[in-house]
C-alpha cells in the first residue's frame, strides 16, 4: 500500500494473456508431451513386456492427475505472465515437460523398445525392471 504497487489483474488482462497460450511454443509442448504421455501409459499396458495391464482406476486416476496439472498450468500461466514473470511461468512448464519425457521414457521401456544402456541405468524403474530379467 505504501511502497510497492501491488500487481492489478483483472478478467480482461487474465483473458488476454490466455489468448497467447495457443502461440506459446513451451505451453504446446507441454500439453503435447501430456498427450503423449497418457497415450503410452495406456498403450504399455497392451504389452506382454510390460509388468502393469489395463487397468481402468489406474487410468482413471493418470487421467485425472494430467486434467489437474494441465488445468493448473492453463489458469495460472496467464496469471503468472500478467504479473510480468512469464520466463518463471515458462520454468514450471519446463521442468513438467522434463517429468513427462521421463515418464515417456520409462513407458517405452516397459513396452520393451529397446533403450541405450546409459538411458536405462538411469531410470530406477528401467533398472530394476533390467535387473528382474
Amino acid at each position: 500500500m505504501y511502497g510497492v504497487p501491488q500487481p492489478h489483474v483483472g478478467l480482461v488482462e487474465w483473458w488476454i494473456a490466455a489468448s497467447k497460450l495457443a502461440e506459446n511454443a513451451w505451453f504446446i509442448t507441454f500439453i503435447t508431451v501430456i498427450l503423449v504421455d497418457l497415450a503410452t501409459g495406456f498403450t504399455k499396458g497392451f504389452f506382454k513386456s510390460s509388468n502393469t495391464k489395463v487397468n481402468s482406476t489406474i487410468g482413471r486416476e493418470g487421467l485425472i492427475k494430467h486434467t489437474v496439472i494441465a488445468g493448473i498450468a492453463t489458469i495460472f500461466y496467464p496469471l503468472v505472465d500478467c504479473w510480468g514473470l512469464a520466463s518463471l511461468a515458462n520454468l514450471f512448464l519446463m521442468f513438467f515437460i522434463g517429468q513427462y519425457g521421463i515418464s515417456i521414457v520409462e513407458n517405452l521401456g516397459a513396452m520393451g523398445i529397446p533403450l541405450p544402456r546409459w538411458v536405462t541405468d538411469s531410470l530406477e524403474k528401467l533398472r530394476d525392471r533390467g535387473n528382474e530379467n
